[in-house]
């Protein structure tokens, strides 16, 4: 039976798993990026435009900008490259609800043995999440079955809760009604949302930074126990005061808990959630 190690196997992502720098400089690790449009000027999201330049692109920018997922041919490319000195490839893409990156990979690994993709049912760092916690069983040698079994148990129990600061882009993405954006900027009611079955949906709608820490308590508890080792991932959109805050909370619930990950929102997914958005990933083992 084949072992997988870091020596021989590659982890392949798209870029809004939001990982954060020199993530990629590592060997094993690939990158293939999303686009995102500002009128007639495109970006490779996490290449050609990091976290702070969307941001305050964004923030100068009259129009939203699109974004557009990577092709077959791209995937074939970056597939053919990794074989050249890599015997399994691990390709682990944002849900397919929310994009059709995922089938982009699908069909460009029909060519190639050995490419296993993933749609991971979720989106931002709890892809890179898993990606390093997949590492991880990377680094002491595991089997194939092993490793697909823990991808599988990974998407099917892991965790995405984020605070969005501002209604204004869901509602210029067409995520939400006008109506609804307005009577939360009125109130300063503030959302958080979560990833399920494949799908951004809401959690609670919550007024003020406390009772946002204490729904995400309540996600907290309802995912793990106070004695289980969580492994997280702290995600921010130009936000530097909450995950400190948000970090406070899981250690003091969970006191088993361990930070994998400190990242920022990249240019695809803060298209759609904008600026001052918090977040934490998260899973039990």
């Amino acid at each position: 039976m084949a072992e997988l190690t870091l020596e021989n196997t590659a982890i392949v992502l798209d870029s809004t798993c939001d990982a954060p720098h020199g993530f990629f400089d590592r060997p094993g690790l690939f990158l293939v990026p999303l686009t995102v449009h500002f009128g007639d000027e495109s970006f490779r999201d996490g290449v050609d435009l990091d976290h702070h330049s969307f941001f305050a692109k964004l923030e100068a920018s009259d129009i939203l900008p699109t974004t557009s997922q990577p092709t077959v041919a791209d995937f074939t490319a970056m597939y053919e490259e990794i074989k050249a000195s890599y015997d399994h490839v691990f390709s682990l893409h944002l849900s397919r609800k929310m994009s059709g990156t995922c089938g982009a990979a699908m069909k460009a690994a029909e060519a190639f043995e050995g490419v296993y993709v993933y749609d991971t049912r979720t989106v931002t760092g709890t892809m890179s999440l898993l990606a390093e916690r997949l590492r991880a069983r990377l680094a002491v040698g595991c089997s194939v079955e092993e490793a697909h079994a823990y991808v599988a148990y990974f998407i099917e129990h892991c965790g995405l809760l984020i605070h969005v600061a501002t209604l204004e882009y869901l509602w210029r993405g067409g995520r939400i009604g006008r109506a609804a954006s307005l009577v939360g900027d009125v109130f300063d009611i503030r959302p958080l949302v979560h990833s399920a079955d494949g799908e951004i949906t809401a959690y609670a709608k919550v007024r003020g930074q406390k009772k946002a820490l204490a729904a995400m308590e309540r996600f907290l508890n309802e995912s793990s126990r106070a004695d289980d080792k969580v492994y997280y991932a702290l995600i921010d959109a130009s936000n530097e005061t909450e995950p400190p805050q948000i970090r406070e909370l899981i250690e003091r619930v969970r006191p088993n808990a361990q930070c994998v990950l400190v990242t920022h929102v990249g240019a695809v997914v803060g298209t759609h959630i904008g600026p001052g958005a918090a977040a934490f990933a998260m899973i039990v083992e």
